[in-house]
Parts: structure tokens; sequence; C-alpha cells
């Protein structure tokens, strides 16, 4: 029984820090990402519900992120209790599955969709600057040409 508990107790451990890690890996992701299209990084890369909304409006737009937020919560139960009564928020079992799913298959897709956004943001500010180094090479030499010569 023992044995059991130490399994048990070893694959919660490993478990929580695989989430942590996929969590701060997701958190960075979306800081640099936020870098790469708004030009500062973005403090709701670390907040829960913040960073799916973040997710969502960086890869296509507001409407997006506030689509997750929502299939999100939708998903969920809510649970609240004052005093003595308690008070269950949710749509039933089916429907909250449903929705999970969807969830969980839209959060792939766009996660999917800004990493492949992020890598041609990447690649376009590489070309970019090749350009405009290129340009400011062309331009400075047209500038020492017209100095030198006159």
């Amino acid at each position: 029984m023992e044995e059991l508990f130490s399994f048990l107790y070893f694959f919660i451990a490993t478990l929580s820090i695989i989430l942590i890690i996929c969590y701060a890996a997701l958190a960075i992701f979306l800081n640099n990402f936020s870098k790469k299209v708004d030009g500062e990084p973005s403090i709701m890369s670390w907040i829960p519900f913040a960073n799916i909304f973040l997710l969502g409006k960086l890869t296509f737009n507001k409407d997006a992120g506030y689509g997750l937020v929502a299939l999100f919560v939708l998903s969920c139960t809510l649970t609240m209790q004052i005093d003595r009564m308690t008070i269950v928020l949710s749509l039933p079992s089916i429907v909250q599955m449903i929705l999970g799913a969807v969830f969980a298959g839209t959060f792939v897709v766009t996660l999917i969709f800004g990493i492949r956004k992020y890598g041609r943001i990447k690649s376009n500010n590489k070309s970019n600057k090749n350009t405009k180094n290129t340009k400011e090479v062309e331009e400075i030499a047209k500038a020492n040409n017209e100095f030198f010569n006159n």
C-alpha cells in the first residue's frame, strides 16, 4: 500500500512540474509574441484567463480572444458557498464536455497559428533589417559620392 502512495505522490509531483514548465513556456512565448506584435511585453502573459485572451488577440483579434475565454468559462463549473448555502453554476455535463473539447481544440489550433505567425514576424524582421542595412549603406555611399565628387 505504501508503494502505491509513493507512486501516486511521484506521479502527482511529476505532473505538477510538467504543468508548471508548460505554463512558464506559454507565458514566455506570449511575452515575446507580444513584443513582436505590439512592440512591448505584456504582463497579461503571466495571468491565468488573461493569457488565453492574449493568445487569441495576438494571433487573430480581440474577438478571438474573448471567444477563447468564453469557451473556457462555459466549460467550467463555478461553485460558491455563502454561509451554509452552496450555489453551483454550470451547464449540463454533456454540454460542458462538448464545450471543453471545442475549447481544447480551438486553443491548440490558435497556439499553432500563433507560433506560425511569430515565426513569420521574426523572419520578416530579419529580412527587413538586412534591407534596411543595404538601404542605409547605399544612402551613405551616395552621400559620400556626392561629397567627394564636389
